[in-house]
Order: C-alpha cells, then structure tokens, then sequence
C-alpha cells in the first residue's frame, strides 16, 4: 500500500513538472511575437511618415509648375498687347500717310489748276516762251515760287513757329538737325526769306544733312513713310523762300 502512495506521488510530480515545463516554452514565443509586433508598427509608421513627406513634396512641385505657367501667360498677354499696340501705331501711321498723299494731291492739282488760269492765251504760232518773255521777271519769279510745296499749319504752326516732326526723323541721330532748325524758325527775322538770303542756305543746309542720314535709314521704312518725309523737308526748306506767316498772312518786311 505505501509503495503504491510513492508510486502515485512520483508520477503526480513528474506530471506537475513537465506541466511547469510546458507552460515555460509557451510563455518564450509569446513574448518574441510582442518583440515582433512592436518593430512592425514601427516601420508602418516610418513608411507613413515618408509617404507624407512625398506627398508634401510633390505639393511643392505643383505649386511651382502653377507659378510658371502664370508667368508664361503673362508674358502671352504682354506680347499680345505689344502686337495690339503696334498694329494700331502702324494703322495711325497709313492715316497719316495717307492725310498726307491726299493732302498734297489736291495741292498739287490746284497749284496746277492757278497755274493754267494764269498762263495768257496765245495766238497761232506764238511760243510759250515768247509769252514768259513779256512777263516782268519779279511776276515769273512769283508764279514759280507758288508751285513750290509748302508745310501745312498742323506742320510748321505759323504762331509759335513750332515744327511738327514726322516720326521718322524722331530719333537722335536727326536731334543736332532738329534744333538748329526749331532755333532759325523760333528766331527768324521779317526779312529773313528768299532763295539768297542767308537764313535759306542755313534751313537748306540742316535739310540736306537730314536728308543724307534719312536715305541711310532707307531700309528701316516703308516707301510710303521714306517718300513722306522727304516732301516734308523738301516743305520745310521752301519755307525759307516765304516770309514768315501769321495765320497765312505773310508779316510786313523791315
């Protein structure tokens, strides 16, 4: 009997320490998969913290290519309104070519016109010459100094005697010209006309000098343009045959 009581008191020890046993390596992986656990969560939230700062960075990037594309259309914009604002200078420039062109057709036809109705009739076999020769020389002299082109008002204002450049000759290379002839103008005496007198060989001077840089700037402009500007010097020098005017009347000579 008390052999069997050892028996069963030695099983029942060997079965409480191999429980014990048991329950020690249980307890080993569950504390590895804790270990394991925790580094997977962390590298999640590294992964998270990346995807964020990619995220944030791309933001950048579209901010930055919307930035550019605002430039790029406001540089569209400014060019477009550059072409609007040449075009318009450019058809304000044909007005003004064409004023002009008109202007001195219709000067020209009735220079020509007063010219006719002033011309004597002559008999048969009478030369026009013959009929010059009986005119006196100061009357030959004016009707040729009338056919001579002539500055408008709005070009040449007979009361402040101010001279209306055409925009070709604008720039600065015409600008030593174009004072000394405002000056000659602004200052210019009763007296001071006529194809002798000094103040003519001065305006026709400067007019030359124009004339030679203008024809250097020949390609820069349109024949229109060139052929304008040239009537408006050729203007301009003629002037200096004439008294000086106020509103068309020409002023008493001293």
């Amino acid at each position: 009997m008390t052999r069997r009581i050892v028996i069963c008191a030695v099983l029942v020890g060997v079965a409480l320490f191999a429980a014990r046993r048991a329950d020690a390596q249980a307890n080993v992986p569950q504390a590895w998969q804790n270990d394991t656990y925790v580094f997977a969560a962390s590298q999640t939230e590294i992964a998270r913290g990346q995807a964020e700062m990619i995220k944030a960075y791309a933001a950048i990037i579209q901010a930055q290519a919307t930035m550019v594309k605002a430039q790029a259309d406001a540089a569209v914009a400014l060019a477009n309104a550059r072409k609007v604002n040449m075009e318009a200078e450019s058809a304000r420039l044909d007005n003004t070519l064409k004023y002009a062109k008109t202007y001195w057709d219709k000067k020209q036809a009735r220079d020509t016109y007063l010219a006719l109705r002033n011309t004597p009739t002559t008999s048969p076999g009478e030369s026009k010459h013959a009929a010059n020769a009986n005119k006196p020389a100061g009357q030959l002299a004016s009707a040729q100094v009338t056919r001579v082109q002539r500055l408008t008002a709005a070009e040449l204002d007979p009361i402040t005697r101010m001279i209306h450049w055409p925009a070709a000759l604008q720039g600065e290379r015409f600008a030593q010209q174009r004072a000394a002839l405002e000056e000659l103008f602004t200052n210019r005496q009763p007296n001071e006309h006529g194809a002798a007198s000094a103040f003519f060989a001065k305006v026709r001077q400067n007019v030359d000098v124009m004339k030679s840089l203008l024809r250097e700037d020949i390609a820069k402009l349109s024949p229109a343009e060139y052929v304008a500007t040239v009537k408006f010097l050729d203007g301009l020098r003629n002037e200096a045959l004439f008294p000086a005017q106020i509103n068309g009347v020409a002023m008493n000579q001293q």
